[in-house]
Parts: C-alpha cells; structure tokens; sequence
C-alpha cells in the first residue's frame, strides 16, 4: 500500500506517519510513507502521485496551493486515489465533496481510534480499486483504466493497443504477461496477438469473433477450445454431456 501525507507541519507529518505505521503493522498492512511539505510540492511530483499512491492524507491550509485546490487537480490529472483531509480548518469541510474525498477529519477531533477506522477503511477501498484498474505505461504518458470498460487487447512487435469505451491507448508489454496479468479477469486469447473481454463478445464462431460494438477479430485455431469454454462459463464438453 501506498501512502502520501502532505502537510505543511513537520511535526504533524511525523506523528502522522508514526500512527499509521503502528496501524499497518497492526494489521499486517505492507505499505510505504512519501511525505510532502506543501501541496505545491506534491503537484510538481504529479505523475508520480497519481501512478503511486492508494491513499493521500492531505492538510487544507497551507502556504501556496491549499488542499482543496491540490485535490481538485489531481483530481483533473486523473487520480482515482483515496483522499482523506486531516486539517485544522473546518470550513472546508463542503468543498472536500466536490474532490471526492473519503473523509474530513478535523485533527483537534481525530482519536487514534477513528483515524485507525478511517485509514483501515480507505485501505479496503484502495484494494478493491486496484481489482478494478490497470494502470498501463505509455509513451510519457500512464492510462488509468477501468477493466471492465476494456473490449480487448491487440499486440504488435511489444506495443499492445488496449480498446476500451470509445477510444485506445497503446503501451509495451508482451501477450504473455497479459495473459497471465488478466487470467480468472473475465479475459480469453483468442489468438496470437489478441485477447478479449468475454462480457463484450456477442457472438463466436470457430474463425472469428463478433464484439457487441460490431467489431471481428479472427480466432486463431489452438485457442478456439478455450474460448467455447470460457463462453460457456467454464464448462468443458464432457459437464455438457452430463447435463
């Protein structure tokens, strides 16, 4: 797990960073602090929060560019993280809905206990996030994507062209690590450079697949097996018999 606190006291950031510590070995939680003095120092390091960190604990009131704003621009550079503001201010506590904030602690209030709640279950929700993206590495550029907004990957020489919604993003991996990357995610290959989400396949046949968007993509003939039966739900021929 990947932890940032921003936070223009260092006095706060340690001790912070001590309590959380202290919750994470608790509860046997793997994690990394990255601590930040300023929220003009975290957006110069933009790329790198927005790859890197599950969970922020961002202060309001700070010299520069406060909290509120510094979310509102990760925000905008596609951070799908968790926020938590842990401040002195309480009249910002309105504004942390329009950033999507998982909470608001006002740190006068904040027990151990209930920052212990509050972090175990933005950790929880950072989990689940990371089920439901992948973050792929483009040419100077990173793609945060929803998986299951993903119709299929296309692989040429190590570029891969991932297609999803109405648009695509290409990136350098292998169809083997796809593959394996994607195994039990709803995902088939259905040939030597492409595989397929099963929830977009309309309809197959031994040469070809049809998406739902009206798109073909030819089936390679070694993969046709498995992509009967991952259309069927993992039935093999032999369950169809018994049935």
């Amino acid at each position: 797990m990947r932890i940032a606190i921003c936070d223009d006291e260092v006095t706060a950031i340690e001790a912070y960073t001590r309590d959380l510590q202290q919750v994470c070995r608790d509860n046997d939680i793997e994690a990394d602090f990255t601590k930040y003095k300023s929220g003009d120092q975290l957006l110069f390091f933009t790329e790198d929060v927005v790859r890197d960190t599950d969970i922020l604990f961002l202060d309001v009131g700070m010299p520069g560019t406060n909290g509120i704003e510094t979310a509102r621009k990760l925000r905008e550079n596609g951070y799908e993280g968790e926020i938590i503001f842990l401040t002195s201010s309480r009249e910002a506590v309105f504004y942390a809905f329009d950033v999507r904030a998982t909470n608001y602690l006002v740190k006068e209030m904040a027990s151990e206990k209930r920052l212990r709640e509050v972090f175990l279950r933005a950790v929880e929700s950072a989990r689940e996030k990371r089920s439901e993206y992948l973050l792929l590495t483009g040419i100077g550029e990173y793609r945060n994507i929803r998986i299951d907004e993903i119709r299929y990957f296309e692989v040429s020489q190590k570029i891969v062209t991932v297609y999803y919604r109405d648009t695509n993003f290409e990136f350098v991996s292998t169809i083997g690590k796809l593959e394996n990357l994607l195994f039990s995610r709803g995902f088939v290959r259905i040939s030597r450079s492409c595989i397929v989400a099963a929830r977009y396949v309309e309809s197959f046949a031994y040469e070809k697949v049809t998406m739902t968007t009206g798109e073909s993509l030819p089936v390679g003939r070694k993969y046709y097996k498995e992509l009967k039966k991952t259309m069927k739900g993992g039935r093999d021929e032999r369950q169809d018999e018994r049935e």
